[in-house]
């Protein structure tokens, strides 16, 4: 067996004491590599794990391999996320790998995955539900290299065989109850015994899913990303373009935003169904986030609670919301549109976000609804929801940082001039 890697770089191995690892580490070692051998006890086997993590220590310190052990509640994780044992288990594994990446301490992580491996990946995948990414299955990623891929479990058992590589099996490897075992042991020999030459073509549809990948990544429409509301943009053109490719930029962009997974194929459906909407037209997702449609873009917004503030508007004062300070001021000057009458503001006014059937006469202007008062200006959709005004019940009174209404401006008789001067955090 031969195997390829990068010979300047530092390599850390994932080594449980299992025959993969350990044949990785002994081919590693003898090609002349730079290895640490990385350990992580899990916490789920009890004595046994901790034999394991002991086999792997004594192994490493008898032939003078630099070696590291991690302990690391399983079990705690698993309870506390809601998640399987087996994703609680990765999870913190490579949470140690990340870690020790970050510190510089290798340079890259060796991980023992083979063809078998690939090949109930990618089924697992398919049977949970997955798109053209998942079924590339098990690949190189940055600071991640699998030098066992090319070859089969039972290649790797005769090699161990063949140069007396000792190694410990993990009892939960018989476990059907976990879902890959379930896979490797039940699954995967029914389907081998009827077409025998499964796992060659799982390999060669997971190579023919990382080149089209690839393609539809050249292909994107790349979103915008906003750090300070954190909402996403997206050309509205992008939903005229081949399916394929328009509901790639869209997953990418969600991705952008932390959306990494609960995508279904109906979300996408609907967003795409956008491009023949009506401006503003919105879509509620599931995981907290807005798809709107506005004018030539489609935005994606995180969802905000709606609030209310009861403030005292006769006299000076600041408010702070979605990182800005509004500070009523008292001012001699006079800026039509923006200063207004501190009387004229009813005393049960409320500082609050919009509302449905909210209704607004602006400065100079007629009684309208305050949506449509938005549409007139062009406010964006995605900051609607954001923007603060002051109303009595359905009447505002003050859009701020926009306009205020008819009904308090500045005249002769006014005796107070507020204005409101507003400051984005830093």
């Amino acid at each position: 067996m031969e195997i390829s890697f990068d010979k300047k770089k530092r390599i850390g191995i994932g080594v449980s004491g299992g025959a993969d690892s350990m044949v990785l580490l002994d081919l590693l070692v003898k090609a002349g590599a730079k290895v640490t051998a990385i350990n992580v006890e899990h916490g789920i086997r009890g004595d046994e794990s901790l034999s394991d993590s002991n086999f792997v220590r004594n192994y490493c310190e008898d032939r003078n391999i630099p070696y590291l052990s991690f302990s690391v509640d399983s079990i705690k994780v698993a309870g506390d996320e809601g998640i399987s044992l087996e994703l609680a288990a990765r999870k913190l594994r490579y949470e140690v790998f990340d870690k020790l990446l970050s510190e510089g301490q290798v340079d890259c992580i060796a991980l023992a995955h083979h063809q078998d491996d690939q090949a109930e990946t990618v089924l697992m995948r398919i049977f949970r539900g997955t798109g053209l990414r998942g079924l590339r299955g098990i690949i190189d990623r940055e600071g991640y290299i699998h030098p066992l891929l090319p070859f089969s479990k039972e290649e790797i058992m005769d090699y161990a065989g063949e140069h007396a590589i000792s190694f410990v099996e993990d009892s939960t490897n018989y476990d059907s109850y976990f879902t890959r075992n379930y896979i490797r042991k039940e699954i995967l020999p029914s389907i081998v015994t009827r077409y025998p030459g499964v796992k060659d073509s799982i390999e060669r549809l997971s190579e023919t899913a990382c080149e089209l990948e690839d393609y539809l990544m050249s292909e994107i429409t790349p979103c915008k990303y906003n750090e300070g509301d954190k909402s996403g943009i997206l050309p509205v053109s992008v939903l005229k373009r081949h399916p394929a490719i328009a509901k790639k930029s869209i997953v990418e962009c969600l991705r952008t935003m932390g959306v990494d997974k609960d995508i279904e194929k109906n979300h996408l459906e609907s967003i795409i169904a956008l491009k023949d909407s009506e401006n503003n037209s919105i879509i509620n997702l599931p995981f907290g986030i807005d798809a709107r449609k506005e004018y030539d873009k489609l935005t994606f917004t995180p969802r905000e609670e709606k609030l209310e503030y009861r403030a005292h508007f006769n006299s000076k004062f600041s408010y702070s919301f979605a990182g800005y300070t509004y500070s009523f001021v008292v001012t001699d000057k006079i800026v039509n549109g923006l200063t207004f009458d501190q009387a004229a503001i009813p005393k049960d006014a409320v500082i609050r976000t919009r509302r449905d059937g909210d209704k607004f006469r602006r400065y100079g202007g007629k009684l309208k609804t305050l949506s449509d008062y938005f549409t007139d200006i062009r406010l964006p959709a995605r900051i609607r929801d954001k923007v603060l005004v002051v109303a009595k019940g359905s009447r505002v009174y003050l859009v701020l940082g926009i306009e205020i209404s008819e009904e308090v401006k500045v005249t002769e008789f006014t005796n107070k001039i507020m204005l409101v001067d507003i400051q984005e955090w830093h």
